[in-house]
């Protein structure tokens, strides 16, 4: 998703998990802004500690080495992510699974297994006090499924939700947060200039190869992803197969949450051009955007967010 550079408006930026996130913060003094900033980003490390796959000590982590009928007190964040994940792949067909890598894989070997819901393998109880997750087990005499939790192409949306959160705390109302190129985040009337009230400027349909779309689109109190094969290859896997993602070269995905919208474009890329559609007819607050040749799209609920080249976009959309 390419980004667009808001005049005037000071930049903050964070290294954490895995990529750079970036904040622009507009009608604040640049001291104040910076302190409102770092305490955004401090949010993003605790919870890159929760997520994070590679860190042993991670929620994440401990949930994948729980023994069948195991279980883990995590928090309300963890909770949230894994609910979900498992509505998503559950409202996607499996298009979206955040135990992807444990799906393609059994006891010792490559094998691929057949792809299961989130919610029969893990479950989530509260008292009131907390969370606990549990590891169902297996029925009958089948072997355990793989734990191989992967919530990168979720947490990091999650991640701009609650740093908005904190962000807000310091009466912050007008700002644009980015999680690198995938995914961006806007609260308030955008940054100052000719068309200030219409909402932040984000880069959605560009690419190397041509426009395929809109090219900007402003927004307002909405979250936009993006996810495609032209920086890092065929990296996305369809659960379903174990194969890369076939259904679209690039896909975007807008949301009210910068979670869903997160999850949303990866799922997008897996689905074909029939299925996001019906997707998108039973969830019109969802505005998407998929590839379907190099200088054409599909746009779905375009009403959901206005962009500078809609009409444009609609001659090209095939």
């Amino acid at each position: 998703m390419a980004r667009v550079q808001p005049p005037a408006v000071p930049r903050f930026a964070h290294e954490a998990m895995a990529t750079t996130f970036e904040i622009f913060i507009a009608g604040k003094e640049e001291a104040y802004a910076r302190q409102a900033a770092r305490a955004a980003f401090d949010e993003i490390d605790r919870l890159e500690r929760l997520f994070s796959r590679f860190d042993p000590s991670s929620e994440t982590s401990r949930i994948g080495r729980l023994p069948p009928g195991g279980t883990l007190r995590v928090g309300l964040e963890t909770a949230e992510v894994l609910g979900l994940s498992a509505f998503i792949q559950s409202e996607t067909g499996g298009a979206f699974d955040a135990n992807y890598l444990g799906t393609g894989r059994t006891s010792g070997r490559r094998t691929r297994s057949l792809p299961r819901p989130l919610t029969a393998l893990l479950r989530i109880d509260t008292d009131g006090r907390g969370f606990e997750v549990t590891r169902l087990r297996p029925t009958g005499r089948a072997a355990a499924p793989l734990l191989d939790l992967d919530l990168g192409a979720v947490g990091k949306g999650y991640a701009l939700d609650a740093a908005l959160t904190v962000l807000r705390d310091w009466e912050i109302g007008n700002v644009l947060l980015h999680a690198g190129t995938s995914t961006a985040l806007a609260e308030g009337p955008g940054p100052p200039g000719p068309g200030q009230g219409r909402g932040w400027p984000v880069g959605a349909g560009a690419g190397p190869d041509g426009t395929a779309g809109p090219g900007r689109v402003l927004l307002l109190k909405r979250a936009l992803s993006g996810s495609g094969t032209e920086v890092k290859g065929a990296h996305i896997v369809d659960p379903r197969t174990g194969r890369p993602a076939a259904g679209h070269a690039a896909a975007w995905a807008s949301h009210p949450s910068a979670a869903a919208s997160d999850a949303l474009s990866t799922a997008f890329m897996v689905l074909s051009t029939e299925e996001v559609a019906d997707f998108s007819r039973r969830h019109p607050v969802v505005w998407a955007l998929v590839k379907t040749g190099p200088e054409t799209c599909r746009i779905f609920n375009a009403g959901s967010v206005p962009g500078e080249r809609a009409a444009a976009a609609r001659r090209r959309s095939r």
